[in-house]
């Protein structure tokens, strides 16, 4: 094969535009970098495959404490938004619920990528849809753009390409490959739906989501997104994500009354890493943000806010890298210092909730304990470890050893 090469050169070349990487692009192009925003789609954030909740800045704070300038990222335009919730119920085997005051809001992802890919735009960034990167090369990237393989150079390219990311993959650094890691998310926006619009409802239990959980996320007065997320590993054989999401919408004895006269009117389908970050996310001359690199939020799936978070420190490291002369490592570092013992600790109580809801038995043992209440969920939202988190462990490690 033999690509035509493209006579410009970038500073950076971004794939992929959604959050993680149009924020790169937009703080990369503002700090004077020549900066390249690429995605595959025909249109920027179409189609999207998540369910569009993004917590407030008060809660991001609580969330993320070490995590600077958050005012800054958590303000979303006011026509993204779809809906404001101000709780989370939980609905656990058993009947157990317990809710939570936590406050956000539902954007319309669609509008909501497109509006950060025109901040890129407005900073400076070149915007390229249509394009599918192929693999990094030796100085730059080469991608297919309207049937034609176009080589074009750049000093570095972030890996913004979602879960599995191939970027990531092709330019050396080590994403896992495990089932266990990932969740695949099975989502339906539905009308008709008899929901409290301020409330976000979670469902956990293995007949229902094995390895994670269900969502009815409340777009409106009436409209919802309802979706099941499900490991492999915690799969029974033969049964695929869509059978279990039959099977909460029609048979769950609550989420099936609020879903009775619902219907369908848009299906999403997505991957979501829940092993953590990547052990390293860059190399001599890439860098991984987002989805791409781990950077969710283990327990709970949730990508945007530190999407948002990383894809800002990423478009300083790399002014730092390019303009300064610093190493890349400084991405690292500095993501890590603000962010990492939130995901490390989420992590952590991803884990713990593995072993708890693997069978009836042991969410019993829970309850019976008195670990399933709301100051120990609101530790696990906030990401929270403290004594009784560590006692939580301890006793569950303990139970397993017999």
């Amino acid at each position: 094969m033999n690509p035509e090469r493209r006579g410009e050169s970038y500073d950076v070349i971004v794939v992929g535009a959604g959050p993680a990487g149009s924020t790169t692009a937009r703080e990369a192009a503002s700090r004077g970098l020549k900066v390249l925003l690429i995605d595959r789609s025909l249109e920027i954030g179409v189609p999207d495959k998540c369910g569009e909740f993004i917590p407030s800045l008060e809660e991001m704070r609580r969330l993320a404490p070490k995590a600077e300038r958050l005012e800054e990222l958590f303000d979303p335009p006011g026509w993204c938004i779809l809906n404001r919730t101000r709780r989370v119920r939980f609905n656990f085997p058993g009947d157990v619920e317990v809710s939570i005051p936590l406050k956000g809001v539902v954007v319309e992802r669609k509008l909501y990528d497109k509006y950060l890919a025109v901040e890129a735009a407005r900073a400076g960034a070149e915007l390229m849809p249509n394009a599918k990167a192929i693999a990094p090369t030796s100085s730059g990237v080469l991608i297919k753009h309207y049937g034609k393989t176009i080589e074009i150079q750049a000093k570095v390219v972030v890996a913004a390409d979602g879960t599995y990311s191939p970027t990531a993959r092709r330019g050396g650094l080590p994403v896992p490959r495990d089932p266990y890691d990932y969740a695949v998310g099975y989502q339906h926006e539905m009308a008709d739906v008899d929901q409290d619009p301020a409330t976000i409802e979670m469902y956990f239990g293995e007949r229902y989501a094995p390895g994670a959980y269900a969502w009815i996320i409340p777009k409106g007065r009436d409209i919802a997104n309802i979706g099941v997320g499900a490991r492999t590993p915690y799969m029974k054989p033969g049964l695929s994500v869509r059978d279990y999401f039959r099977r909460f919408v029609e048979r769950h004895p609550k989420a099936s009354e609020m879903l009775g006269k619902a219907e369908s009117t848009a299906v999403k389908v997505g991957f979501i890493p829940v092993s953590g970050p990547l052990r390293r996310t860059y190399g001599d001359d890439i860098i991984a943000v987002g989805d791409a690199a781990g950077q969710t939020i283990p327990s709970v799936g949730g990508g945007v806010p530190t999407a948002l978070i990383c894809g800002r420190i990423a478009g300083w490291a790399l002014a730092q890298h390019l303009l300064e002369g610093k190493p890349l490592k400084v991405y690292e570092d500095e993501w890590r210092r603000q962010l990492g013992e939130t995901l490390e600790n989420s992590l952590k109580i991803r884990r713990m909730g593995d072993l708890l809801l693997a069978s009836d038995r042991r969410f019993n043992l829970a309850v019976k304990m008195g670990w399933v209440d709301e100051e120990t969920i609101m530790k696990g939202v906030l990401c929270r470890i403290d004594s009784k988190i560590r006692l939580i462990e301890g006793t569950l490690l303990r139970v397993l050893r017999r």
